[in-house]
């Protein structure tokens, strides 16, 4: 554009000075400057359309394909054919092909052209001024001075043509890279700033954990230190039912401030990286009554009874620590809640997943104990959020466990919810990838179908 519009301004001081030095006692003169003027006239409204044409597709935005294909051949081809009439028309008045040349550096310098385009135009230029001059010079030496006078400019224009696109395709990817490193740096940068906020996010989380798992710890030691002190003191030695009543309180105490340690510990270890993850085939029913079979004096002393229908022929990859924690944790958070003389059940469903070509199963640990509220829903599994609540007997708890149920099941690569009413209970569902297809002891337990709370 900047070329196009320079060339217009000359075209028209070109055209202007011809035209008023026209006088001339020479006819051949005068003839000569009248074709100038033509030439001049033609070249320069050419340009002076190319430049208007430039500038609206620039101003519309739809100027890459053209000014950086079509226009660069276009104005190339306007110049230099301008050029070389203007140069064999002079022969007539004189021997110069200083517009022929001049044409070839300005062409050079402006213009970036590929460079086996540039030949091919190059040599259409050369053979048309070749042509011209062995047509307008009648003198032999003039004429040979001039054609190889052309042929070096032209030489010259595409070598330093050559130079100006070597060097453009220098920067050009020079540039392009720059860009890419600085569009990596951008997308490091955006990566760094998440980062960042996830490790506020999950300094912010642990922070409130841990004063939280301080504010739980306080209380079962607290009353361990209390009960102790008056035990120490002989308080109750006359009165051996208070006393045990005492003792079984301080063990209530110890065991709650054993399993809260517990589980820190397996969170810990968890959070580390430090447990490792070993599946094997393990059958889910055993599973379930070695867990029932572990808290079965916890349900006896609420006189609970544990119903576990899981399907005998389910077999599960699981590891066989990670899998016992989680349903020690789910069974135990069942008769916690669950009122005494009541039923605490676990089942199984068997489904699969066409999409996925993949057998699962779900298994439920239902309770129909005190429920939870929606808002208790939302803050479980989150390890900032303090959602807990005596059990019905006033049992203690962290929420630790939780957390560490819904941190193994994914390790398993299967997905935990949760299902509550206030009132009327909760269930908990996993469901887990099974290997193989399904047993021939059925879809489902029957149990299992059976296990709902109303209107959930």
């Amino acid at each position: 554009m900047v070329l196009t519009g320079a060339c217009f301004p000359l075209s028209v001081i070109l055209f202007l000075f011809y035209y008023l030095n026209m006088e001339s006692e020479n006819s051949a003169t005068i003839e000569w400057t009248r074709q100038v003027i033509s030439i001049d006239l033609i070249a320069g409204t050419i340009i002076l359309v190319l430049f208007f044409l430039t500038y609206f597709k620039y101003k519309k935005k739809e100027h890459k394909d053209f000014i950086g294909g079509i226009l660069p051949d276009v104005v190339f081809m306007v110049i230099a054919i301008w050029g070389v009439l203007s140069s064999v028309l002079e022969q007539s008045v004189t021997s110069s092909i200083i517009e022929f040349v001049l044409a070839c550096a300005a062409c050079s310098l402006c213009l970036l052209i590929r460079p086996w385009r540039l030949l091919l135009y190059l040599s259409l230029i050369f053979l048309l001024f070749y042509a011209g001059i062995l047509y307008a010079q009648t003198d032999h030496k003039i004429r040979i001075f001039n054609i190889a006078n052309g042929f070096c400019a032209v030489v010259i224009c595409f070598g330093l043509s050559l130079m100006q696109w070597r060097n453009h395709m220098i920067r050009f990817r020079q540039n392009r890279k720059i860009q890419e490193q600085n569009k990596a740096l951008e997308n490091n940068y955006s990566d760094l700033l998440l980062s960042s906020e996830e490790l506020s996010r999950a300094n912010s989380s642990k922070d409130k954990f841990f004063a939280i798992l301080a504010h739980d710890l306080r209380g079962p030691i607290s009353s361990t230190l209390a009960l102790t002190d008056l035990l120490e003191e002989g308080f109750f030695e006359t009165d051996e039912s208070e006393r045990k009543r005492m003792y079984r309180l301080l063990q209530s105490s110890l065991d709650t401030t054993a399993k809260l340690l517990e589980n820190v510990l397996l969170w810990s270890r968890n959070q580390t990286g430090s447990i490792n993850f070993n599946p094997v085939e393990v059958n889910l029913y055993e599973v379930i009554q070695n867990s029932k079979s572990f808290l079965q004096i916890v349900a006896a002393q609420k006189d609970i009874q544990v119903f576990n229908t899981v399907d005998k022929g389910v077999h599960i990859l699981a590891d066989v620590d990670m899998i016992n924690t989680i349903f020690r944790n789910l069974i135990s958070n069942a008769i916690k809640f669950t009122p005494n003389f009541g039923e605490v059940e676990i089942g199984s469903e068997y489904y699969y997943d066409q999409k996925d070509k993949t057998s699962f199963v779900k298994i439920s640990v239902c309770d129909h104990g005190v429920g939870m509220t929606q808002e208790t829903l939302n803050g479980l599994f989150k390890i900032d959020r303090k959602v807990l609540f005596p059990g019905t007997n006033n049992e203690t708890g962290t929420g630790l466990g939780l957390i560490l149920c819904h941190d193994f099941v994914q390790k398993h690569g299967g997905t935990i919810e949760v299902k509550s009413k206030q009132g009327e209970g909760t269930i908990f569902m996993i469901k887990l990838p099974v290997p193989g297809q399904i047993s021939a002891e059925g879809k489902h337990s029957k149990k299992a179908q059976n296990i709902s709370i109303s209107n959930l």
